[in-house]
Formats: C-alpha cells, structure tokens, sequence
C-alpha cells in the first residue's frame, strides 16, 4: 500500500527500502520493519532475514524514486512538472513560477528550500528537495486535490541521490553554476554534469531552458532535444530568445523592458533588487513563453509579488538611519553579487556580515573571505551553521582569505556580531547580514539553537531607539 525508508513510519502492507546513508545504515532495522507489518524489504545486500522475503537491488535510491512513482500511479503523468535547478536563484524563481501559474487561475503545489506548498497548504521542510516518496506524495496530492501543476526545487544533492529519477518534467531549467558542494561532487565538473542531468529527467516533449551565463560557460544540453532550447540573458544576442533592456534599480525595486522573440512587451517593474533577481524574474518568464503565455500576461503579477523571506530583504529604519539587507548568500558567487548589488544602493559604506556552513565545501571559505574583504568597507566574520565543527575553525579557514590591510573583524557570537554591525554604521551606510537568510536556527552538532536574523536586528533596533529617545548615550551601540 506504500512505500518508506524511515522505518517508524512503516505500517501493515507497506514496503521498506534499506540503504546505507551517511550516518547510519537502515538495513540493521530489517527485524524492526518485519514486526512493524512490512511485506517486502529491499536491500542492497544479503541480510540476516530468517527466511522473511527480501530483494536485492543494485541501487536502493533509484529503486526508491522508481517505485514511488509507480505505487502512487505516476503523477508526473497527470500535471505540468517544471523542474529548477542551479547554484543560485532557485528558490526565487520556483515562487515566482508559482506566483504566475497562479494569477492566471491555475492550481497547483511547490517545494523550495523554504519549505513546500501544497495546493495552498505550506509546509516547512529540511531538505531543499525532500525524499523522493515525499516529492511523489507531493505529486499525487496536487493531483487528488485538483491541480495541474507542481514546480520543484532541484538540488544537485537530489540529482546525484536520484530523489527526482522516477519524475519526468515538462520544463527543465537551470539558472546559473559556480562553485558549491564540491564536499559532496569532488570536482567541479562532476557538480556541471550532475546539474545537467536534469535535462535527461525531460518528458518525450519537454522544454530545456537556461540562462546564457550557462549556455556560455557550459554549452547546450547533450541530450537529444525534441523541443528547442530556450534561452534568457541580461543583453540580447544571437542565443537570447528572452532578454531586457533599459534597467533601472533603487531600494524600492527594478524595472526594465522585456524583449522576447525581437518583441518589446513593454516595461516591467518588481519589487526585487538587484541584476540577479532581474535574471530570476527572467527565469520565470522563461517558463511562462515556454508555456504558450505572452510575458505582458504577467505585468501586474510581478508588480503584486512580494519576494521571498529572506531573500536581499531589506530593513530600513529611517529614525536611525540604519539600512539592513538580509540575505541567503552562501556561495562566493552569491556574496559577491549581494555585496554588489548592496553597493549599488547606497553612498556609504558596506559592512557584511556572514560566516560559512559547517560540515560542507571547506574550498569556498577562503574564497567567501576574499570576495567579502575586496568589495566591502568592513567585515565581520561570525558564525553561520557549524554542524559538528568547530566555528572558529571554520572561521579560520574563512580569514584565510580576507586581506589583512582592510578593516574587518571576529565575532564568533552571531547576535553580538549582528549588534555590532549596526553600532559602526553611519547614516547611508548599508549592512548587509548574509548567509542564513531565513532560516530560524543555528545547527551546532546534534542540536538547534534558535535563531532567526531579521527578529535579532529588529530586536536590536528597537534598543537603539529607546535609548535614543530616553536621552541616553546612543555611544553604547554608536563606534564612530
């Protein structure tokens, strides 16, 4: 009647899937799943059954997304499944889709790394792609509640564990690669070709689309396709099928003409800050042409979208003249583009905050140090979700990186170092808090801490202002 892998879930009539993981090897609950009422187990190796029934499988992951998708009647089959994936900007573009399939009547479901929707109902998740009984449980539910569409946040994790191996998508879109998870991939080109690997996934009629930045770096898909390949960019060219022209960008947003087909369907204008959410909106738009709509169909639902929590969002306080930017990045490429785009907003200084995950890419700590060191005023390194490391450890390896002669500091305490951050600050200048964007904890080994950055520097505000209007010596937060 079903199928798991977390053996506490398993009931009467379901099947088990054993698999070796990371941390711990679910083929040492085969006596546990017997007695919970499983009626078959596959393994990945002869076990101890007593003569209980079990399969061997060559690969327990692809089995698992296979057989998902075949017990809950392959839902894919039955909606329009639009696949994203990319370093950057997935989040932002899979809510931007979902946005507009919705603004022109349609129903439908979505995951993210902030969490999945489903026809309406919103779910918080752990993973950015969860288990692929979880995604084909998501599939079949949109359909049993009427919908006609689901859009899916694919990570390379999820391509390379074949969470997504038993989905086929109508639309498959990559929006940009650098460099992440080389923990996990080893090299980079082994990361390219696991992103690429969602073209593979494409129905017999599905539509390729990706930025230019990665038709350039990279090439066109090496899969036969049946359908052209779409591509969208910041400039037009020869490859460009979707461009803009004539961008404009302040605090309150961008606006700019789209250009698709040689057309100009006129001005757009988003809430969202920045060339990079510029080329998410453009992802969007991507899919909605690929869809048969016309790009002016979604004027007014761009205008409406609100953009994603935690996402280059910004906090202004104009009675203390403070400017608050909170951001996700945790990338080189993603820094780099906020502190940036951050830039661009303001005629002070920029003060980055950030720190590096533990227990992932160690490679791009340094290089996070550099970026943030070159292109901002001052730098705080602090602690982001160290895991089962040491956090001045990783900060360590994050310095190594920062060029000495500039100013930056060390605050291991992520709320002090917040505090901190918005002491220095001088009117028109502009700190930016990147890395955790809007996640609610800090992961330190086995335990979560609460923790959710724009609650910490409202909080912090609101002290500043109260003892600015007590009279009192604002020099307690004010380091000029």
């Amino acid at each position: 009647d079903d199928v798991e892998i977390k053996s506490d879930k398993v009931k009467e009539n379901s099947l088990f899937i054993c698999r070796k993981g990371y941390k711990f090897d679910s083929h040492k609950l085969f006596k546990e799943v017997v007695k919970r009422g499983a009626v078959l187990i596959l393994t990945e190796r002869e076990v101890d059954s007593q003569d209980y029934p079990y399969v061997i499988v060559k690969d327990s992951r692809k089995a698992e997304a296979v057989l998902a998708s075949y017990i809950y009647s392959f839902p894919h089959e039955k909606l329009i499944v639009i696949g994203i994936t990319g370093t950057n900007g997935k989040t932002t573009a899979v809510q931007l889709i979902h946005h507009f399939l919705t603004s022109v009547g349609r129903r439908g479901s979505y995951n993210s790394t902030i969490g999945n929707s489903i026809m309406g109902r919103f779910h918080p998740t752990i993973n950015t792609t969860p288990s692929a009984i979880d995604i084909t449980r998501m599939l079949d539910l949109t359909v049993k509640n009427g919908g006609d569409f689901a859009v899916i946040e694919v990570s390379s994790h999820a391509l390379s564990l074949k969470r997504v191996e038993g989905i086929r998508f109508d639309h498959a879109l990559i929006t940009n690669i650098t460099h992440d998870h080389l923990d996990h991939h080893g090299k980079f080109e082994n990361y390219v070709r696991t992103k690429y690997h969602i073209f593979d996934l494409l129905k017999e009629n599905g539509r390729a689309i990706m930025s230019y930045d990665v038709f350039k770096m990279f090439g066109p898909p090496s899969v036969e396709l049946n359908e052209p390949l779409l591509i969208y960019g910041m400039e037009g060219n020869e490859h460009c099928d979707i461009h803009i022209e004539n961008l404009k960008m302040d605090k309150k947003g961008s606006s700019f003409e789209v250009i698709f087909e040689g057309k100009n369907f006129g001005r757009f204008s988003t809430k969202l800050i920045g060339r990079f959410n510029v080329l998410n909106v453009l992802a969007a738009l991507s899919v909605m042409v690929s869809m048969g709509y016309k790009p002016s169909k979604f004027k007014i639902p761009l205008k409406e979208f609100r953009g994603v929590e935690g996402r280059f969002e910004l906090i202004e306080d104009r009675e203390l003249g403070i400017d608050v930017v909170i951001d996700f990045a945790h990338t080189p490429d993603a820094l780099q583009k906020a502190i940036e785009t951050a830039r661009m907003l303001t005629k002070g200084r920029i003060i980055t905050v950030f720190g590096a995950g533990g227990d992932g890419d160690r490679l791009k700590r340094p290089l996070m140090g550099k970026i943030a060191s070159r292109l901002s005023d001052v730098v705080i390194i602090t602690t982001d979700n160290p895991k089962g490391e040491d956090p001045m450890e990783i900060i360590k390896e994050i310095e190594k990186g920062v060029d000495k002669t500039k100013p930056y500091l060390v605050i291991e305490d992520r709320r002090k170092a917040i505090e901190v951050a918005l002491a220095i600050s001088n009117r028109k200048d502009l700190i930016l808090i990147a890395g955790k964007g809007h996640e609610r904890t800090i992961m330190f080994n086995d335990h979560e801490v609460p923790f959710y950055d724009k609650d910490v520097v409202l909080e912090i505000m609101r002290r500043m202002k109260e003892m600015k209007r007590e009279g009192e010596v604002v020099g307690y937060f004010k380091m000029r």
